[in-house]
């Protein structure tokens, strides 16, 4: 799925003839100035209410409430793409927003932060890491560091791994061991003392490892832990859910493949599942929007973790559960569940 390029339509006369020229319906709008300059860009419910709030023509502010700034002065053309899922409509401004605006000068995007936990290790741990470190090894995204410290400590509390980054070699009197607080209350694993053995402690951060990197199987995860949290090199699929078809747009790696996304209806789910390509993501990682976005309530349930092992049927199933009730039994061509979900 190729994303299109914006609808212009010029204001060369009459601005509310052009404003009728823009649907009302919901979408990505941007309002240019003299030699095409980017006066606003911003995602909309309704174009049509959002360029005429801008242009002077909207409803009057409510007492006490600053207007919106008229452009109509020095806009010269107004742009739109239609989208009709929430997270295309996020993707569509993404992408056209990244030129524009540098991401260190983004105030509403904040550097995403990741689990870091190799149970290849001698003595594992686990810590906190962006996603510049690399993926290997990495759980998130979390949407900062604090996120990710809780959830460290919620993780620390089920797998009784050691919190401390000290180098030693095992042994029963080892000062470094018995003077640690962790291991006098028997938080911590403690293979500094011989607790267990190493083969031992590397399987219990296997099993970390392990819950981390599926959501699925963690039943009741600490609050801590949300419940999208999976490994960064696993596939993952949002499920974007329009009015009438569903977008289904494959992330690898952090980065949102658009070129592999589909729109079908809510009957062909399967078989566009079945079809789904997860290479060819080029480019910067989409982390830190997609970090955000999965975590707004309406992300929320829309991030579903394409686990090979699972197998297709799974996978299905977990795309459908993931979509709203208005989809969930419309039978192929049965429109009835279209016209009373948009009554």
């Amino acid at each position: 799925m190729s994303l299109p390029a914006l609808d212009l339509v010029p204001l060369a006369g009459d601005a509310a003839v052009a404003v009728a020229r823009v649907p009302a319906s919901p979408g990505v709008g941007q309002i240019l100035g003299p030699e095409g300059r980017s006066l606003l860009l911003a995602t909309a419910s309704n174009l049509r209410q959002w360029a005429a709030s801008h242009l002077g023509l909207g409803k009057p502010a409510a007492p006490g409430r600053r207007p919106k700034t008229n452009l109509a002065g020095v806009a010269t053309a107004i742009g739109w793409v239609n989208a009709d899922g929430p997270f295309r409509q996020r993707l569509l401004y993404e992408r056209l927003v990244a030129p524009l605006v540098p991401l260190a000068a983004r105030r509403d995007l904040k550097p995403p932060a990741f689990l870091h936990l190799d149970p290849a290790q001698r003595f594992p741990r686990v810590t906190v890491r962006g996603a510049d470190e690399g993926p290997a090894s990495l759980f998130g995204p979390f949407r900062d560091r604090r996120a990710a410290e809780k959830a460290k400590d919620a993780l620390l509390r089920l797998f009784p791994l050691r919190p401390c980054d000290h180098e030693f070699e095992p042994d029963p009197a080892l000062p470094l061991g018995l003077g640690c607080l962790y291991a006098q209350v028997r938080s911590c694993a403690a293979p500094c003392l011989r607790r267990v053995g190493e083969e031992e402690y590397r399987a219990l951060a296997g099993r970390a490892a392990a819950w981390l990197a599926r959501p699925s199987a963690r039943g009741e995860a600490p609050p801590a832990v949300p419940a999208i949290v999976a490994s960064v090199g696993a596939r993952g699929l949002v499920v974007d859910a329009g009015r009438r078809e569903v977008g289904l747009y494959p992330v690898a790696l952090g980065r949102v493949i658009e070129a592999a996304a589909v729109s079908v209806p809510p009957a062909a789910v399967e078989a566009a599942v079945a079809q789904l390509d997860w290479t060819g993501g080029d480019g910067a990682d989409d982390w830190p929007w997609l970090a955000a976005w999965l975590r707004s309530p309406k992300g929320r349930a829309s991030y579903v973790v394409a686990d090979d092992a699972a197998g297709g049927e799974t996978l299905v199933a977990a795309v459908r559960a993931a979509l709203p009730a208005r989809f969930a039994t419309r039978a192929p061509g049965d429109n009835v569940g279209e016209i009373r979900g948009e009554a």
